[in-house]
C-alpha cells in the first residue's frame, strides 16, 4: 500500500510541477526531499520530509533537525488526487496531517491531541558535488554590491554584504534555489534564484529574484589557494584568497573561535574583493590540520598564528609589512599574544573577543547567563560564589591528576543538592575540558593588551551572552589606554548576538535562531572601512 502511494505521489508531483519552472528550472525530476515549517500554537519547527529510497520497501520519514533526533517514519499515508494525508508518532503522541498540493507546494493542517496547526513544505533536491561547486563563490551584483554563497553544514548559505541579509538557499534542482523570509525558514518562499553558465567564456551568473525585483550577478573569478605551513610538528592547513593584480597585497589572518573550528569563513572573498588577501586555516586538530586543540593553551594557539604570519611573509605577492590579524571570540585572548610576540603585525581586529583574563571572563559569562535564566537574589549569589571557587581550583590544576580531582569532588559534593546547582553544575568525571581550562588560564591576556600599541578595532555585541560586552569594553579601554595606544576604536552593536545577527533577544534556542534575518546593520561595513583605512592597496602591481 505504501509503495503504491509513493508511486502515485511521484506521478502526481511530476505533473503538478510541470507548469512551475520557477522552482524546478530545467531539471523537472521528482524531488524526494521537502523542507518546510510546522507551526502549532507558539511553537515553530523546521521540518524535512524525506523519501528513504535506500530501504526496502521505500518509506517516507519526517525529521526535525533542531532536535537532533532520528527520522520518524510516516504512517496512515494516503493520496487522493491532490489531497495528501499522513501521520507520525513521537514522544508527544500522534500527529496527523491533511493538506493539498498546489502550485508545487504541499500545505495543510496538523492535529495533535487537542491542538492544531499548519505544515507547509516545498520540494528540494540533492546537489551533486559538481553543481555545489558551481554555485559556491562570490557574486558581484553591482560594483561594490557582493553576495556570497558558501558551504555550511546546513547547506549553501548566502550573505548579502550590502543589506546584511543572510539565509540558507534550498536547492529545488541542480541550478535553481529558493529561500524563505529568515535564515533557515524555507517557506513562504520570498527568494528564487538560478545559475546560468557560459562555458566558452568561463562565466557563471546568479539570477536573483526577491521582493525588490531581479538582479543578475557575475561570479568573481577569485584566486583561492590551498596552503600548508608548520608550527613545530603541527601541520596547519588553510585557504588563502588573493585579490586581483600582482600585489604585493596587504593581508589579514583569521584567528578562530573556541572548539574544533575549520577555515570556513564568510568574509575571505569580501576582503579579497577590496584588495586585502585573507588567510583562514583549520585550527590544530580540526579539518586537515594536525595536532590537538584540546591540548593547547593561548600560547600554543598564538604560535600557530605566528606560523601563518611567517608563511605569508615568505610570499612575493604579500606585503610583509602589512599583515594584520582578526580574532573572533576566543581569538580575543590569542590576538594580543600574537601582537606582542611579533612587533611587525600591522593591526588587530576583534569581533566579540574577550579583553578580560580567561577565568574572570568565564565568570562574566556565567553571571550574565544566570541572570538571563532568571536566577536572582541569594540563589544567584551562592551559585556565583560556588562557580568562582570551582574555576579557581580548576585553573590551579584540579583536573590534572586523580588526587587533585578527588579533592575537587569533595569540594563539589555538598552543593549537588542545592536547587541552583543545575545552573552551574560540575561533572563527576574529569576529562580534557578541565585540562583545557587550566592551559588557557596560564596567560593573563589583560597584561598583554597593556603592551599593544598598534591600531586596534574591537567590535562587541549587546545581546552576546558568550562574551558579554560591558565589562570587556571597559577592560579593553583601560588596557589600551594604559598601553598608550593612540589608535583604537571600540564599538558595541546593541542589537547583535555573538554571531553578529540582529536580534532583540539574548536567549534564543535553535528554532528561534532560524528566524533571524540579517547581520546587524553596519557590522560588515565598519570592518572593511576601518581595515582599508589602515592599509595601502597595490593595484595591478603599481
Amino acid at each position: 500500500m505504501l509503495r503504491l502511494w509513493i508511486m502515485g505521489l511521484s506521478a502526481l508531483l511530476v505533473s503538478a510541477f510541470a507548469g512551475w519552472p520557477s522552482l524546478l528550472g530545467t531539471d523537472q525530476s521528482f524531488s524526494q526531499d521537502w523542507a518546510g515549517e510546522l507551526r502549532i500554537g507558539e511553537n515553530k519547527h523546521f521540518v524535512q520530509l524525506r523519501l528513504a529510497g535506500d530501504r526496502e520497501p521505500s518509506t517516507w520519514t519526517i525529521a526535525f533537525p533542531a532536535s537532533g533526533g532520528a527520522d520518524i517514519p510516516l504512517s496512515e499515508v494516503s493520496v487522493v488526487r491532490t489531497r495528501v494525508r499522513f501521520a507520525w508518532t513521537d514522544d508527544s503522541g500522534q500527529t496527523s496531517f491533511e493538506g493539498n498540493l498546489s502550485a508545487g507546494l504541499l500545505a495543510g493542517t496538523v492535529r495533535t491531541g487537542k491542538k492544531s496547526g499548519t505544515l507547509q513544505l516545498a520540494p528540494t533536491a540533492k546537489l551533486t558535488a559538481e553543481a555545489e561547486q558551481q554555485l559556491l563563490g562570490y557574486y558581484e551584483m553591482q560594483p561594490g554590491h557582493i553576495v556570497s554563497v558558501l558551504k555550511f553544514p546546513l547547506g549553501p548559505v548566502f550573505s548579502d554584504y550590502t543589506t546584511g541579509r543572510v539565509g540558507v538557499l534550498f536547492p529545488s534542482s541542480q541550478d535553481t534555489f529558493f529561500a524563505g523570509p529568515a535564515f533557515q525558514v524555507p517557506v513562504p518562499i520570498v527568494i528564487r534564484c538560478r545559475l546560468s553558465t557560459d562555458p566558452q567564456a568561463n562565466l557563471v551568473a546568479l539570477h536573483w529574484n526577491d521582493e525588490s525585483g531581479e538582479q543578475i550577478g557575475q561570479k568573481l573569478n577569485q584566486q583561492r589557494e590551498e596552503v600548508t605551513f608548520k608550527n613545530g610538528d603541527v601541520v596547519l592547513s588553510g585557504t588563502l584568497v588573493l585579490p586581483s593584480g600582482k600585489g604585493p597585497h596587504p593581508a589579514l589572518i583569521r584567528i578562530q573561535g573556541a572548539g574544533p573550528q575549520t577555515r570556513r569563513n564568510a568574509y575571505d572573498g569580501w576582503f579579497a574583493y577590496h584588495g586585502v588577501a585573507y588567510l583562514s586555516f583549520d585550527k590544530r586538530g580540526a579539518g586537515k590540520s594536525t595536532g590537538d586543540w584540546r591540548q593547547a593553551g593561548i600560547s600554543e594557539l598564538a604560535d600557530d598564528v605566528l606560523a601563518a604570519v611567517r608563511f605569508l611573509r615568505q610570499r612575493s605577492d604579500i606585503d610583509p609589512d602589512q599583515i594584520g590579524i582578526e580574532g573572533d571570540s576566543e581569538g580575543g585572548w590569542i590576538a594580543p599574544a600574537v601582537a606582542t610576540r611579533d612587533p611587525k603585525i600591522k593591526f588587530v581586529v576583534i569581533w566579540a573577543g574577550p579583553a578580560m583574563d580567561y577565568v574572570p571572563e568565564l565568570m562574566n559569562e556565567v553571571e550574565e547567563n544566570l541572570k538571563a535564566s532568571g536566577l536572582s537574589n541569594d540563589d544567584l549569589g551562592k551559585a556565583l560564589e560556588f562557580k568562582r571557587q570551582a574555576f579557581a581550583m580548576l585553573a590551579d590544576g584540579a583536573g590534572l591528576s586523580d588526587d587533585a580531582w578527588a579533592k575537587f569532588q569533595a569540594f563539589v559534593h555538598p552543593y549537588r543538592n542545592e536547587k541552583w546547582f543545575s545552573y552551574v553544575s560540575e561533572p563527576d568525571q574529569r576529562g580534557w575540558p578541565q585540562k583545557k581550562l587550566y592551559l588557557m588560564a596560564q596567560i593573563k591576556s589583560s597584561e598583554l593588551w597593556r603592551r599593544v600599541k598598534i591600531p586596534v578595532l574591537a567590535l562587541y555585541a549587546g545581546k552576546d551572552l558568550n562574551v558579554p560586552a560591558a565589562r570587556n569594553v571597559n577592560a579593553l579601554t583601560q588596557e589600551l589606554t594604559a598601553a598608550g595606544n593612540k589608535d583604537f576604536t571600540i564599538k558595541v552593536f546593541p542589537d547583535a548576538n555573538h554571531d553578529g545577527f540582529e536580534t532583540t533577544d539574548s536567549m534564543l534556542n535553535g528554532e528561534q535562531m532560524r528566524y533571524l534575518k540579517r547581520l546587524v546593520p553596519g557590522l560588515v561595513n565598519t570592518q572593511i572601512t576601518w581595515v582599508l583605512a589602515h592599509v595601502q592597496i597595490h593595484r595591478s602591481g603599481t
